[in-house]
């Protein structure tokens, strides 16, 4: 189950596993709760957001009959909810009147917990009993014990190997750039505050741009900041690309400045695309794909001067930068589609 097939980390890794899964022969149904599907995919999508029109309230109701009878009709052996779980009255409707009678596997994707487990008591004995699978180590380690569960499996997401080895610069950007990927909302990646530490920075001087890839809620105050910069030939935000792997291959590095994450697949992609990344070490993620000074830089959480400094040091000290460029795929065997799916076939098994 999913909240959509189009937008956000957690969204793409569903899609993903749908193909790997049915490729191993599994039947694989995927329920999306929205009409927003872009990621490719395979088995058979049940979209329940195609009708629209109506009082809310009503729709939902239907919305929610539909799914329990589509769940009795298939009787699934498992299901896996990659949903975001933060409306306490919806969720407690939902496993009292369906998910209580199915085999649940709850992945949390993200270091706010209460994103996915809803407070209280109630969810926190109905989650014990369930199948947890935290994405990265620390959300792993945070719910044994914050909320002592022992139910929990570390399966982080793993990245597909491209066949294209070169990719030519995207025509949008220029000869030298770093980049930066997600959605524009500044509560959480803080483009904005990016954007004042790399006016501050050498690179502009150095005319190396910033180029920033996604789209939100933000986009028009961003624009503006740059205006006010006076950083209209240095920083484009280019919007969301279906396909980012050659802005990826083709930047000096990656930047990631969010407030915290769940496991940044913008960092295992880039990585295995030779990019080194310069990352806040936040919570969670990064430090489990960074080595600091070998394939990368980890910056002090939320130290945004440390960033800037990191920023300027990757671009003038040759050597280290070669070195983490050479050194990119260091710690990629742990993220390979073979070592994760045994972790999802072990549980499903």
């Amino acid at each position: 189950m999913v909240d959509c097939l189009a937008t956000g980390g957690a969204e793409r890794t569903a899609a993903n596993l749908s193909i790997e899964f049915y490729n191993l022969g599994f039947q694989v149904i995927i329920i999306s709760l929205l009409d927003e599907v872009n990621y490719n995919y395979k088995g058979t999508l049940i979209n329940l957001g195609k009708k629209r029109g109506g009082n809310k309230v009503i729709r939902n109701i239907a919305k929610g009959a539909r799914l329990s009878s589509i769940l009795k009709k298939q009787t699934p052996d498992c299901i896996i909810d990659f949903r975001m779980r933060n409306n306490l009255v919806r969720e407690f409707l939902l496993y009292q009147f369906i998910f209580r009678n199915y085999v649940m596997i709850y992945r949390i994707n993200s270091a706010k917990v209460d994103w996915h487990i809803p407070k209280g008591s109630f969810f926190k004995k109905v989650y014990s009993k369930s199948n947890v699978v935290a994405v990265s180590k620390s959300i792993e380690g945070a719910l044994k014990t914050t909320l002592g569960f022992s139910n929990v499996s570390y399966i982080p997401n793993f990245f597909k190997k491209s066949q294209n080895t070169t990719f030519d610069r995207p025509s949008d950007v220029p000869e030298e750039y770093i980049l930066a990927v997600g959605s524009l909302r500044n509560n959480i990646k803080q483009f904005d505050k990016l954007l004042d530490i790399y006016a501050d920075s050498k690179l502009p001087e150095k005319e190396i741009a910033l180029v920033v890839l996604g789209e939100g809620e933000d986009y028009e105050s961003l624009q503006q900041q740059i205006a006010d910069l006076n950083l209209k030939e240095k920083v484009l935000l280019l919007g969301r690309k279906e396909q980012i792997e050659g802005y990826v291959k083709r930047a000096r590095f990656l930047v990631l400045s969010s407030a915290l994450e769940g496991f940044p697949n913008v960092i295992l992609e880039s990585l295995s695309l030779g990019t080194p990344v310069v990352s806040f070490d936040c919570v969670s993620g990064p430090s489990e794909m960074i080595i600091d000074k070998e394939n990368g830089l980890l910056v002090q959480n939320q130290d945004f001067d440390e960033l800037r400094n990191a920023i300027d040091l990757m671009v003038e000290d040759t050597n280290l930068y070669l070195k983490c460029k050479a050194n990119t795929d260091i710690t990629l065997s742990a993220f390979s589609k073979e070592v994760v799916l045994q972790k999802w076939l072990e549980i499903l098994q």
